[in-house]
């Protein structure tokens, strides 16, 4: 701020005073903001080491590319907007994909519908077939019981038959003795009937020889009579017999008939409890529940996210335009500067005497800002002549290092002296005390600092101020505490 002195006031006043009339307002100071140029002051050394000039890059810039085509309908960010992961940066329309996910969805119900009815089929198909098992079941204990019974009736068939026929035997014998009796009575009775003819036997033992003969014949009927029935008895157990064996046979045919239905029906109820129905209508569900899962993502990827926390460094696309995948330009970039890269090329004869994790000093020469790096990278091969490429990282929380920016990169000795270092030109002696004008919110501010070391353009502030602080590189001793300022270097 340049003060405009009251004695210079009145004297301006009074050498017009003919011309107009002054007013006591005319001595009020004025104050006229003053353009300075600053710097950050940040940690490190005063380094005496081959300085090294490379490039500054970003940390991470991706190519925002979308992974569905269509028509942007929401674009919340423009170049230089800082953003978070996560972020929204552009939306397309989802009017197709919102369908395509109903789709979807009404095409899984379809086949989780149809699982359910498969396995309403199977559990009737397995009623059915087990019903079947439990009738040839018992259609098998039947038939089974039909051979017991008929081998039963055959045994006892069998027997009668056995036992008529060895009766029939003795009844055979028993009508040739009666036949052979009969014939021997005839034999008596002819001759009793001679001798009584002749006088030479008693009419009592012809009488007696008629009886014998009669009765003769009567045994011999009896015989006969016996062995007829004994035939008829033996005739009836051979076709009981046979009526047994057909039984037996028969149930034997329907015993196989019903183990072959046991059989079939058990084969059914395999069938019936198969799921490989079940399984393609389950593949159908599968194959439907894929199909939504990829249209849920095709809807999910309308909105388009900011993959890092970083800036808009590009924007190439705006609300109505259409976008697509195979863009050949991205539609937005962003950039992350919080941490900056810094690429040197060292010389075959000082590589070896760096190694990852040295700490080396940054300078943005346009800013004449210092600040402190560490080596990352270190590679073992030589760039086409070039030298051997050692990347450096930095810290850049204040976003004051662009990508872009020409740098100085310096080795840090370890045994050097530490503080916080600022431009020699930041530095105003007055009569032997050191001070600093920091800005702070458009405003000088005077600040007393200890300076340990001064080398050329940089000097190392051990105490005063903290990293970070914006201090007045140009015409410092000229400012006032409290004076207005504007800073010429915006953005640095």
């Amino acid at each position: 701020m340049r003060k405009v002195s009251l004695l210079l006031a009145l004297s301006l006043c009074a050498s017009t005073a003919a011309i107009a009339g002054c007013s006591t307002n005319a001595a009020v100071t004025q104050d006229i903001p003053t353009q300075v140029t600053t710097a950050i002051a940040a940690n490190g050394s005063i380094t005496m080491g081959p300085v090294y000039t490379g490039t500054i890059q970003a940390s991470d810039e991706v190519r925002i590319l979308p992974k569905i085509g269509g028509k942007v309908v929401s674009l919340p960010v423009d170049v230089g907007t800082s953003v978070k992961s996560g972020q929204t940066l552009f939306t397309i329309d989802n009017k197709d994909y919102r369908n395509n996910v109903a789709k979807a969805e009404a095409a899984v119900q379809s086949a989780v519908a149809g699982v359910q009815g498969a396995e309403t089929q199977q559990q009737a198909s397995l009623v059915q077939a087990k019903g079947a098992a439990t009738a040839a079941q018992g259609s098998m204990v039947q038939a089974k019981t039909g051979i017991i019974s008929s081998q039963a009736a055959i045994n006892q068939a069998q027997s009668s038959v056995d036992t008529l026929t060895h009766n029939l035997g003795t009844l055979d014998n028993a009508v040739k003795t009666a036949q052979q009796a009969e014939k021997d009575a005839q034999t008596a009775l002819t001759r009793a009937q001679s001798l009584f003819n002749a006088g030479a036997a008693p009419q009592s033992a012809l009488d007696q020889a008629q009886t014998g003969y009669v009765n003769a014949q009567a045994a011999v009927k009896t015989a006969m009579i016996n062995r007829q029935n004994w035939q008829v008895a033996l005739d009836a157990a051979k076709k009981a017999l046979v009526t047994a064996q057909n039984s037996l046979q028969n149930a034997g045919s329907g015993y196989s008939t019903a183990a072959s239905g046991y059989q079939n029906a058990e084969s059914g109820i395999g069938v019936a409890g198969s799921n490989a129905g079940i399984e393609a209508m389950q593949s159908n569900v599968n194959a439907a529940q894929v199909n939504l899962k990829i249209a849920q993502d095709a809807l999910g990827d309308t909105v388009v996210y900011s993959p890092i926390n970083g800036i808009v460094s590009a924007k190439n696309i705006q609300a109505g335009e259409m976008v697509s995948p195979q863009s050949p330009v991205a539609p937005l970039v962003i950039t992350n500067i919080d941490t900056v890269k810094v690429l040197v090329y060292i010389p075959a004869n000082q590589i070896n005497g760096i190694k990852t994790g040295d700490k080396v000093q940054v300078k943005a020469v346009a800013l004449n800002t210092v600040a402190t790096g560490t080596v990352t990278n270190i590679s073992p091969s030589d760039s086409q002549g070039k030298g051997y490429p050692v990347m450096v990282t930095v810290q850049n929380p204040t976003h004051i290092l662009k990508a872009g920016m020409v740098a100085d990169v310096t080795l840090v000795d370890p045994a050097a002296k530490q503080g916080i270092i600022v431009p020699s030109s930041a530095i105003v002696n007055e009569g032997g005390k050191m001070y600093v004008i920091a800005v702070e919110n458009g405003i000088a501010k005077r600040k007393a600092v200890t300076v340990g070391q001064q080398q050329g353009s940089q000097a190392l502030v051990t105490a005063g101020i903290s990293p970070g602080t914006r201090v007045v590189t140009d015409n410092a001793a000229g400012l006032s505490d409290g004076d207005k300022v504007v800073i010429d270097n915006q953005g640095q």
